[in-house]
């Protein structure tokens, strides 16, 4: 099977935005959890708005999970390309996804319309945060270990201990979490016009998200230790060299600008900054993805996908 660039580019975003279905709602429950203790109401107004971007996101995987349950019961032969046998043929899996999914969208809705309600109950309404987040992150752990699992065609219902996927989903679940904390500043910017709290709020509530962007950002290659330790004598650095120099310039890159709004007295005024990082969390899953799929063939021991950077040694 080939994986070329333009298929990176493609897998690359939905990983993101199937990530960020977890990820803006875990910040969201985060982010309340930190105002409880600090006592702070922006922190509070900030998971707020975050948590209204994360319930159009879940909404979003409801539907996607939606079409893919009716795919997997009516439709017949349908398989992702060069992948047969692919689980969108097991109804069972679908079943359990599409249930899944209808309880995280359930859970989180009520975790965001009942926010203003339920503030004297603070404790109770952060339960049925961490219930939603849960719930949905036990999701995308199920749909990223089905397409682990047919691309890799073993037969373990669930991960080993010592399998590279844990790792590759710890960081997955990291960066997803930086680009959720990206996204939400973006967000927060698009709504200012509509959400007007004040410019001593933006102030503060975007310096605030750039730290959480920091935070999770600096975190994410920690898991490439630890799949460095799993993977022992297998490792090869000849395929995922270009990708793993990509990731750490564009993470540093990306960490750098949310330094630079953290610290501002003014961080309304690095809009265009700001509307760049989306992008550099694109092209670090880009990289992420190459990378994620070069360790299988590694660890298989032969090439199961043969990826685009194979061939850039050869060009440069």
């Amino acid at each position: 099977m080939e994986y070329t660039i333009y298929d990176g580019m493609l897998i690359a975003l939905g990983v993101m935005i199937l990530g960020c279905s977890f990820a803006i709602p875990a910040l969201a429950f985060i982010t309340e959890i930190t105002g409880m203790l600090r006592a702070r109401i922006f922190i509070d107004k900030f998971a707020q708005q975050t948590a209204r971007l994360g319930l159009l996101f879940v909404y979003a995987l409801g539907l996607a999970i939606t079409a893919a349950w009716t795919a997997s019961r009516y439709i017949t032969d349908f398989y992702l390309p060069e992948i047969t046998g692919f689980w969108i043929e097991y109804e069972i899996f679908w079943d359990f996804c599409l249930y899944l999914s209808i309880l995280s969208i359930l859970l989180f809705s009520t975790y965001f319309f009942l926010w203003n309600r339920m503030r004297r109950v603070k404790s109770l309404h952060a339960f049925t945060g961490v219930l939603a987040v849960i719930a949905v992150k036990i999701l995308l752990a199920l749909l990223i270990w089905a397409f682990y699992r047919e691309l890799m065609v073993i037969p373990e219902v669930i991960p080993e201990l010592d399998s590279i996927f844990l790792p590759i989903l710890s960081q997955i679940y990291l960066l997803s979490l930086a680009a959720a904390a990206v996204l939400s500043l973006v967000y927060l910017l698009l709504r200012r016009n509509r959400d007007d709290f004040g410019r001593d709020y933006y102030r503060f509530a975007l310096s605030f998200g750039a730290k959480w962007g920091i935070l999770f950002s600096v975190l994410s290659p920690f898991a490439c230790v630890w799949l460095y330790l799993i993977m022992d004598g297998k490792f090869d650095f000849s395929y995922t060299a270009i990708s793993g120099a990509v990731y750490a310039l564009t993470l540093i890159v990306m960490t750098l600008i949310l330094w630079r709004v953290a610290v501002s007295d003014q961080p309304i005024r690095k809009k265009a900054l700001l509307t760049l990082c989306p992008v550099l969390v694109w092209i670090i899953f880009v990289a992420r993805m190459v990378s994620y799929l070069e360790f299988a063939n590694m660890d298989a021991g032969k090439t199961i996908i043969y990826t685009f950077v194979r061939d850039w040694p050869v060009l440069f």
